[in-house]
């Protein structure tokens, strides 16, 4: 039986929060600075934070308590904020993956999960699924997908965490024989128009950034905004090898310009960020 505390954990890595919200916003903000100080931060910094990255204060208000509720953040006395344990799991598993995208060469090993639920944990089949595709997994067949190796770590967790695992067996295979070429196999697997779109928006996102801008304002700015519209494309999108995608696949694209500007802006963002918050 999956324990409270990492289901709890698994609730929270969703993507209900539309990028560019106030709510999305505010979490990406969390996740980059506010889980790392060591004591409550008074709410009031966080709104200006919020403000900083161009929200007013009565969205950043509305969009804390939505947090406070969704149990991103955790409300204290006087009037502070906190981070709890099950979401700093979740930040750092987001980390990992959204500074560090990975990409996989054409001899890099996959991961094969095979599962056959019983019909007592009928409910659990669609968590599966959901999480699942979160994870960047291709579906091959009903109760059968597969993933990077890479992502073999991951993907257990989140049996673990929904008591499947036991009904699950998990395979390293070297190289998949495809029924036609391996860009049709990958078109079968993955939504692939739907990761292309989701990396073509986000240069569109990015194009007007400035690298060359890094003014502490300016590139806490562009830096939260950035991150908080990158964060899901390291989920969503495994990392599959070049000679599985499609011509001019914009994810080549989306992923230099995100460590270009990463590189440019994160050290004078965290400068102004920690600015505000030793108001």
């Amino acid at each position: 039986m999956a324990s409270s505390t990492s289901l709890t954990a698994l609730s929270l890595d969703d993507f209900e929060a539309r990028s560019g919200s106030a709510t999305s916003i505010i979490r990406t903000i969390t996740g980059l600075y506010i889980r790392h100080e060591k004591i409550p931060v008074a709410r009031i910094r966080i709104v200006e934070l919020a403000q900083a990255a161009g929200i007013s204060a009565p969205a950043a208000q509305t969009a804390i308590s939505r947090l406070i509720d969704r149990g991103v953040l955790e409300a204290g006395q006087p009037s502070t904020l906190g981070v709890p344990s099950a979401a700093q799991q979740m930040f750092e598993r987001g980390t990992r993956r959204i500074f560090t995208p990975r990409q996989m060469s054409d001899a890099d090993p996959w991961c094969l999960v095979a599962y056959s639920l019983p019909e007592s944990l009928r409910s659990v089949r669609h968590q599966v699924r959901k999480h699942f595709l979160q994870l960047g997994g291709g579906m091959l067949g009903s109760g059968l997908w597969i993933f990077p190796e890479y992502l073999r770590e991951e993907a257990t967790a989140v049996l673990m965490a929904l008591g499947a695992r036991q009904h699950a067996t998990l395979f390293t295979a070297q190289q998949p024989h495809f029924p036609g070429t391996p860009r049709q196999a990958a078109s079968a697997w993955w939504d692939l128009e739907r990761l292309a779109a989701l990396h073509q928006a986000f240069l569109e996102n990015t194009n007007s950034l400035d690298a060359s801008d890094s003014t502490p304002s300016s590139a806490y700015r562009g830096y939260v905004a950035m991150v908080d519209s990158w964060r899901t494309l390291p989920y969503l999108d495994p990392g599959l090898p070049g000679f599985m995608l499609p011509a001019h696949w914009p994810g080549d694209d989306s992923r230099e310009r995100f460590l270009t500007l990463s590189s440019a802006f994160k050290e004078p963002a965290l400068h102004f960020a920690r600015s505000l918050l030793a108001s």
